[in-house]
């Protein structure tokens, strides 16, 4: 580590290795935690493309899949014949986009809200917008909480650039997700407000990893996900958490980070504290 000459902020100089982000535990927790989603999303989107060329070989028959496939585990609750899964398998993609855009949006919240808890507990007064003018009694929650942490370490969040259109695309994704859970899946004001909100390149960048325009979205009276949701939620959430990590590294102090190294490495050593071991 070296400081830097600025308000006693220091500047980690990164090890070259694979990884180009801090490797504290809240973050590699959070890493460990989104890449198990993904690889399970995956799976399953897999699993349902590979069961339809599988009923191909059935095709046309009028048994019910309990009765062709006796040996596959839990096939009785698919109690169904092979033109009737299909075309359950085949619109795979909006049943899982509406199980994972939630499940990645979970685990991207609980490390936020984790890193919060961290700079409160390194000595930062947590901030937040809000009603409220004082920003420290205003609770952090989804829709602030990547503020809270810039507004918090004491620095502006970005109003445009990259982080502005990420940001962008995540308050697309939970309105898509809270469209979905909290309004029978139809879609919400608050959605249609995220998607007219977006900047041209958030817009762009969107088109490219969702294949469709963000318009699209609220084009039709129902939320319909698709399997690129899916990869979309997965890439914003990982551009953002990696963010946040780059702004902890640049902003929060040598003594600090000295700190949090010494509580990681006592969780993990076997050496007695304060040995001679344990010190070095």
């Amino acid at each position: 580590m070296q400081p830097s000459d600025r308000k006693g902020r220091g500047n980690l100089h990164r090890v070259q290795s694979p990884s180009r982000h801090v490797e504290f535990p809240a973050f590699r927790r959070y890493e460990a935690s989104r890449q198990e989603a993904n690889n399970a999303m995956m799976a399953l989107l897999a699993g349902s493309t590979l069961a339809v060329h599988t009923l191909q070989l059935t095709e046309g028959s009028q048994q019910l899949l309990p009765d062709i496939f006796p040996g596959v585990g839990h096939i009785k609750y698919f109690n169904l014949r092979t033109q009737d899964a299909n075309e359950l398998l085949q619109d795979t993609g909006h049943h899982l986009g509406a199980v994972a855009v939630p499940y990645a949006l979970a685990v991207h919240e609980d490390f936020i809200m984790t890193v919060l808890d961290l700079l409160v507990g390194l000595g930062y007064a947590r901030q937040a917008d809000g009603n409220n003018s004082n920003k420290s009694k205003n609770m952090p929650k989804a829709w602030n909480m990547h503020e809270a942490v810039y507004l918090t370490l004491g620095i502006t969040p970005p109003s445009s650039g990259p982080v502005a259109d990420r940001l962008q695309q995540f308050h697309l994704l939970r309105h898509m997700r809270n469209a979905q859970i909290h309004n029978g899946g139809e879609v919400s004001s608050d959605l249609i407000d995220a998607v007219n909100a977006m900047s041209a390149k958030a817009c762009t960048e969107w088109a490219r990893i969702g294949r469709r325009q963000p318009s699209d979205i609220t084009s039709t009276p129902e939320v319909h996900f698709t399997v690129f949701d899916i990869f979309a939620v997965f890439a914003v959430t990982k551009a953002l958490g990696r963010q946040v990590n780059d702004v902890l590294a640049n902003e929060v102090g040598i003594a600090r980070w000295a700190d949090i190294c010494i509580a990681d490495y006592a969780s993990i050593s076997s050496q007695r504290p304060n040995s001679d071991q344990w010190m070095r």
